[in-house]
């Protein structure tokens, strides 16, 4: 794996975070978790916003991921080209 291509899943996992967070924040903002509220909420709304939330945890998740290889692919090379 190349810097090069980290990056681009560093990038393409923060756009899934922007996209499903701003999704959820645009649709589902009324929505507590369950032990918050006391009026029933509709529950296919509770679910679509728990896998909108999850989704942004795993694209996160994987933005820190990619980071972490690119900023190791990118130390390696360096102390490669030194070494040279």
């Amino acid at each position: 794996m190349s810097t090069r291509a980290a990056l681009k899943l560093f990038v393409l996992s923060l756009a899934v975070f922007g996209l499903a967070f701003a999704a959820r924040r645009m649709f589902f903002w009324d929505i507590k978790p369950v032990s918050w509220e006391q009026d029933s909420q509709p529950v296919w709304a509770l679910e679509t916003a728990f896998l909108l939330r999850s989704i942004e945890n795993l694209g996160l998740a994987m933005a820190v991921i990619m980071l972490a290889v690119a900023l190791g692919l990118w130390i390696n090379g360096r102390r490669q080209s030194q070494l040279r």
